[in-house]
């Protein structure tokens, strides 16, 4: 199956931020609740060694156990928005160099999948390959070296889209059934 897709920077900013949520939602929703948690028990900590600081060291119990929730949502945090940051400007190197480039070839094969955009090419064998998600109306396929690629539904058609999640699907098998 080939396919020759035209780059559309709103539909490529939308697989983008998917893969940001994939990739960090979870945690960074457990992190954002930790930070609450964490910021009540350091405030208790403080009430009870500023109010009883000899009543079997309880403050600084609750001390302990804030940082100890707290200290993660800002590592996290920090971490994120770096990650984010970095990203954007990702972002904005792929939208300036597609902008030049206004179709990509795309080739579901038996051996590999074949991308090609001017002067580039890449040929990945399906083994490279180590899972596949499908998540709204969008096929991401994750190499070895943890490389998305990502395909819209709206790319290519929906009866094009259930033919190539079903030939992935087929080639994740077969890769399964010779481990």
């Amino acid at each position: 199956m080939k396919f020759e897709l035209e780059f559309d920077k709103d539909i490529y900013n939308q697989q983008m931020d998917l893969l940001y949520d994939l990739a960090w939602k979870k945690k960074k929703d457990y992190y954002k609740n930790s930070q609450y948690l964490g910021s009540i028990l350091i405030i208790i900590g403080i009430a009870l060694i500023y109010t009883r600081p000899n009543i079997f060291g309880i403050g600084y119990v609750f001390v302990f156990f804030g940082l100890s929730n707290f200290v993660p949502f800002l590592y996290y945090y920090f971490k994120i928005r770096s990650f984010y940051k970095r990203m954007e400007e990702h972002k904005a190197k792929e939208i300036s160099a597609f902008h030049y480039i206004k179709y990509m070839n795309l080739e579901f094969t038996e051996n590999a999948l074949i991308i090609s955009s001017g002067d580039h090419f890449n040929l990945i064998q399906w083994s490279e390959f180590i899972q596949y998600i499908v998540k709204e109306n969008n096929l991401i396929l994750i190499t070895k070296n943890y490389e998305p690629f990502i395909l819209g539904e709206i790319e290519v058609g929906s009866e094009n889209f259930e033919k190539i999640i079903s030939f992935v699907k087929t080639k994740f098998e077969a890769k399964e059934k010779n481990s």
